[in-house]
């Protein structure tokens, strides 16, 4: 994944090792010299000291080859008119934190797959928003598994269906098993005859690899 992130400060260093951890193409805007310096000695990834909210410097970091941009700097104004040109210069997933509360309304009229408070969360949340969009928690086990917590949308592959059903088509990848399901503050131990309906909320155990197809899987792409 071609992967550009803007900022590099306290919320985007863990996102930019987040994405160095998982072998990505990290591309980092960063608009402060000596951030940037600090950057680009301590991890292996273009560094572009410059302001995202130029075309040009977009373009310094290939945005029109890029599949995802996380924004991450304090400055919300900054941060929605950087998504505000990816999205003109057709990058398809677009993530960025919010920094004040209020205007979290303001950037999901951006139509932007995640907006978040970066003090509620670290990079690392930014990160998955990039891999599955839907995913609304995960935790990692360790041994390369992770257990995500899904809401099923509405054009997913396991709405409306059967647990046993979907286990007879593999619908999930290989290493990755239906866990639980949450459906109006009730917890489901899926079995068999366990239907899986539209804004359930289900928890899958996955190998980490396979976040993106899973995400597919209940986000309908």
């Amino acid at each position: 994944m071609h992967l550009i992130i803007v900022g590099s400060g306290r919320t985007g260093k863990h996102v930019i090792q987040a994405a160095i951890d998982d072998n990505q193409e990290v591309y980092v805007i960063e608009k402060n010299r000596d951030l940037a310096n600090w950057t680009a000695a301590k991890f292996d990834c273009v560094v572009i000291n410059g302001d995202a909210t130029s075309f040009e410097i977009l373009r310094e970091a290939k945005a029109e080859n890029a599949d995802a941009i996380i924004v991450t700097t304090n400055d919300d104004s900054v941060n929605a008119l950087v998504i505000l040109l990816a999205k003109e210069m057709g990058i398809k997933r677009l993530v960025s934190s919010v920094n004040n509360d209020d205007l979290l309304p303001v950037f999901g009229h951006l139509n932007i797959d995640t907006v978040e408070n970066p003090y509620r969360l670290n990079g690392k949340y930014l990160y998955r928003a990039v891999q599955g969009p839907n995913v609304k928690e995960f935790l990692e086990l360790g041994d390369g598994y992770e257990l995500l917590e899904l809401v099923v949308e509405q054009l997913s592959s396991v709405a409306n269906k059967l647990v046993k059903d979907l286990n007879r088509e593999k619908i999930l990848p290989k290493d990755s098993s239906f866990i639980l399901v949450k459906r109006n503050n009730q917890i489901i131990i899926p079995e068999g005859e366990t239907r899986i309906f539209v804004n359930d909320i289900v928890v899958v155990l996955s190998k980490k690899n396979n976040v993106g197809a899973v995400s597919e899987i209940f986000g309908g792409v």
